[in-house]
């Protein structure tokens, strides 16, 4: 049984290995869920890295961040997905 913090261990390398290192730089732990999909335990964790873009003089101060929210399976620890977390607005 793959632990929290075995899981967030587990999503973080499979967002450097699939993001590269300069895009994860500054990645954070935001969000954790306990889930159910497909009939199997799941974690779902949540990521976030800055937000960069290249063609912006002022990259380096941007506070902006992404956010991936990354499925692992309790059973094994194996991260089955990567999708964008979009956030919800409160206007």
């Amino acid at each position: 049984m793959a632990t929290i913090p075995e899981a967030t261990e587990n999503a973080v390398a499979f967002a450097r290995a699939s993001l590269g290192p300069e895009r994860t730089r500054g990645i954070r732990l935001e969000e954790i869920e306990s889930a159910k999909e497909g009939g199997k335990e799941v974690w779902r964790i949540t990521l976030s890295i800055p937000y960069s873009n290249p063609m912006s003089a002022l990259a380096a101060f941007n506070t902006r961040r992404e956010y991936k929210r990354f499925t692992v399976l309790k059973d094994t620890g194996e991260v089955t997905s990567m999708m964008i977390r979009e956030l919800s607005s409160k206007d």
